[in-house]
């Protein structure tokens, strides 16, 4: 597994994103559309960068994953007590 991880690329965060975004057509109510520009951003940022750790990848996305969760639910929470 560790081998497979040492050799994440553009590609693979491209695909992830792809995936999120098919996931999101079926009703995710918005969560994985910025988890999928996030997974592009970091993409980018591994094409940039190509000696980035997949650790630091990793880690960089779950840190922005759950970041634009929270935002993205407390826009919601937001947005719903407006409307009421």
């Amino acid at each position: 597994m560790i081998a497979y991880l040492n050799h994440l690329s553009f590609w693979h965060w491209l695909a992830l994103a792809t995936l999120l975004l098919v996931f999101e057509v079926f009703g995710a109510a918005g969560y994985l559309l910025w988890i999928s520009l996030i997974a592009v951003a970091v993409g980018l940022l591994s094409m940039l960068l190509p000696d980035l750790a997949w650790f630091w990848q990793l880690l960089l996305f779950v840190t922005l994953a759950t970041l634009s969760s929270l935002l993205w639910r407390h826009l919601q929470r937001r947005a719903n007590r407006n409307r009421h």
